[in-house]
């Protein structure tokens, strides 16, 4: 959940205004949100912005205004990604995905489900995939896909187990236990089925609201329906029939009841299956969702046809073909708001890549010697300091370089800065070589001097590597007359390798591999020299 500590009382209040008030009172909800979107705008806080606009668009959706949904729902989107609420945006695709399939857009629904599981899968957001999960397992059985719904429907039930503590734990295994039977029930297998059914009762019943044990009850009518148990099925049609009433909730529900008409339907229960559509009528018009409209209307339709009613079946045909028309235009309309959510949030996130992209060219020029195209100092000192801490936790050897170019002053002064520049340039190109071959890190010091970081190194490794480098550099065959070493440019090098102790700093590394490198101008130069914290040196090569 995000955190707002850090706000004023005033803006405190609003936050808690809007939590006591969704889905409770939708004036207040927007009010307060209001409110928070105002103060958002005016100090450009993208934390708040994001947390107004999300619970905004989820009023909107109560309130069933689609066009206001879509518009702030992208809103929501574009500040909770600024903000990197990961929780919000999976919820927000969750939402956008029930909405298509509440509107029988079954695949535009499924894609913003899997978007909502991208963010989940990539955060780590368990409680939200294994929600999105269900409404995936939902879908498939909708779509008569009862297989792939079951792998959507386990993997929410798998997390789920583990979650005694949440307040909703036994209304969700119910209600996936639910849709695992009507997955296995539609395919035809019934075996196992009773022992889910027992595990509900004896682990379940008991703590499950009202809702929840309808929605079990459907599930056993259906089981005893489609495995030929007519009395036990007849039983449960009863008493299903004397709990259906004007307070049910439809939204959560609304499959099962149709699926439980359906039934009714097949087994010529005539009064329970009016009974049914007499109560779902009000509140399917009460929603005005088109898609549910028509669910009812065919369901209607086919009562007509199997009765012999032709009257009443060309009139309910009729309503039909309308109802269908205004389907096909709230489809479009939904297409349409669909596609302008997806483009303008694919906008926003290429302009935000673009600025992104930049800040990283100005980083990264920051950062860059602009002659060498080694890290500067600036990038060294961040680098250093990040290395040597990890290297003291873990216990690890640290060690640090500095060489220069022999005699590069009397290289300047008779061949020229520009000479010098690509001399610099060129023994900068080896160093680079060496380090990325072995895993270390390099810098320009200033002037003609450069660092090299090795981690988790041995002394003799770092031998090796210095040997290396100083033959490389030789091995460029740049002449330089004027060197007192060789009749080529060469380099000198001291080095300090140890396991960081408490009381170090990188400074102490730094400081002993420039003693080093004094060592070994002192005996000569075109070698290493290597010591440790103690300062011990080993014999310059």
């Amino acid at each position: 959940m995000i955190e707002f500590k850090e706000y004023n009382e005033i803006i405190q209040q609003w936050l808690q205004g809007v939590l006591d008030s969704y889905r409770k009172d939708a004036e207040l909800t927007l009010k307060y949100c209001n409110k928070l979107i105002e103060y958002g705008m005016h100090n450009n806080d993208v934390k708040i912005l994001g947390y107004a606009y999300y619970y905004l668009s989820g009023t909107y959706y109560c309130l069933n205004d689609g066009d206001k949904f879509f518009d702030t729902t992208y809103k929501a989107l574009e500040y909770l990604e600024l903000s990197k609420q990961w929780e919000y945006i999976a919820r927000c695709y969750n939402v956008i995905g029930i909405i298509a399939v509440n509107r029988g857009n079954l695949p535009v629904a499924y894609g913003y489900f899997l978007n909502g599981l991208v963010y989940c899968n990539k955060y780590n957001l368990a409680m939200d995939e294994a929600i999105i999960n269900i409404n995936c397992g939902c879908l498939n059985i909708q779509a008569g896909r009862y297989a792939e719904a079951l792998i959507y429907l386990e993997k929410s039930l798998s997390f789920w187990r583990n979650q005694k503590d949440q307040p909703m734990y036994n209304s969700t295994i119910m209600c996936i236990y639910e849709n695992v039977i009507t997955c296995y029930v539609m395919q035809g297998k019934y075996d196992g089925v009773e022992e889910i059914f027992d595990r509900i009762m004896n682990e379940h019943w008991d703590k499950g609201d009202h809702l929840d044990k309808i929605g079990v009850l459907i599930s056993k009518a259906l089981f005893y329906h489609k495995s030929g148990q007519c009395k036990k099925c007849d039983e449960c049609i009863a008493r299903i029939d004397g709990e259906v009433s004007e307070n049910i909730a439809f939204m959560d529900m609304v499959d099962d009841y149709f699926l439980y008409a359906k039934m009714l339907l097949e087994c010529d229960k005539e009064s329970e299956f009016w009974h049914i559509l007499d109560t779902l009528d009000p509140m399917i018009r009460n929603f005005n969702i088109t898609n549910m409209q028509l669910k009812a209307i065919s369901l209607k339709i086919q009562f007509y046809k199997k009765h012999n009613k032709n009257a009443e079946y060309l009139q309910a045909a009729g309503l039909y073909y309308e109802i269908s028309v205004k389907m096909e235009k709230e489809s479009k309309e939904m297409m349409n708001n669909v596609l302008n959510l997806r483009n303008r949030l694919e906008r926003a996130n290429r302009e935000r890549k673009a600025v992104e992209m930049e800040n990283l060219i100005l980083a990264e020029k920051s950062e860059t010697d602009s002659l060498t195209g080694l890290a500067n100092r600036g990038k060294l000192n961040i680098y250093a300091d990040r290395i040597f801490n990890r290297a003291y936790e873990q216990k690890q050897r640290f060690a640090i370089e500095i060489l220069d170019v022999d005699y590069f002053k009397e290289y300047n002064d008779n061949y020229g800065h520009q000479a010098g520049d690509q001399c610099l340039i060129s023994v900068a190109e080896c160093i680079s070589d060496i380090t990325e071959k072995y895993g270390g890190f390099c810098a320009r010091y200033g002037g003609d001097e450069f660092v090299i970081i090795y981690e988790n190194v041995s002394m003799e490794n770092v031998e090796l590597y210095a040997k290396e480098l100083k033959e490389k550099v030789m091995n460029l065959n740049i002449p330089h007359k004027y060197s007192k070493v060789l009749p080529i440019v060469t380099i000198s090098q001291g080095v300090c390798c140890d396991v960081p102790e408490k009381n170090n700093k990188v400074w102490d590394f730094l400081h002993i591999a420039d003693e080093m490198l004094y060592r070994m101008k002192k005996r000569s130069r075109n070698g290493y020299c290597v010591g440790n914290l103690s300062e011990v040196s080993v014999e310059a090569k």
